[in-house]
């Protein structure tokens, strides 16, 4: 243990600033080139969120990267928009890893291998989105399809969240 961190939890940490980073940088050598004011602040809000996981700073930072990404994709779907969504669905991954307890504990890696596994199909839906959106470029705005994705997933989690039953938990003995 490390200034009061376990391994595993600076692993974490350091997992969020890099995919935040990777996110948001995705796209430079395709000529989507963020400003340098842009960049500092991004850095700060992944710092900030990788030592405040539960802080709405993750959320803020994140929003930046997608607004950003938002902003420079006129009608184009370049393959960096996959990278982008595979750093931001990581950096949200390993931040809610880390949010789940103190720095003092380590992460355990059953919990790590369960989000591991939920980033990854979260990220076949971007797939599929992107694919979509690949292969109607010219036909409609991709920025549809987009906001396409992000409603029938924000649909299907208020669908299985009611779906789902509840666990209530077993009284111990």
């Amino acid at each position: 243990m490390r200034s009061g961190a376990w391994p595993s939890v600076w692993l974490l940490r350091a997992v969020v600033v890099v995919a935040v980073l990777v996110s948001l940088l995705a796209g430079v050598p395709g000529g989507y080139q963020p400003p340098a004011v842009l960049v500092v602040v991004v850095v700060a809000g992944a710092l900030l969120a990788a030592f405040r996981p539960e802080h709405l700073i993750v959320s803020i930072t994140l929003g930046m990267v997608v607004a950003w990404w938002a902003l420079q994709l006129r009608g184009e779907m370049p393959t960096a928009a996959l990278v982008a969504a595979a750093g931001i669905i990581v950096a949200h991954a390993a931040a809610t890893v880390l949010g789940y307890g103190p720095p003092r504990l380590p992460v355990d890696a059953a919990l790590g291998v369960l989000w591991a596994l939920r980033a990854g199909m979260s990220w076949t839906g971007a797939l599929a989105v992107w694919a979509v959106g690949r292969a109607y470029t010219g036909h409609g705005s991709p920025a549809v399809f987009w906001l396409a994705g992000l409603a029938a997933a924000v649909v299907g989690a208020v669908v299985a969240g009611v779906a789902a039953p509840l666990r209530a938990e077993e009284p111990r003995a």
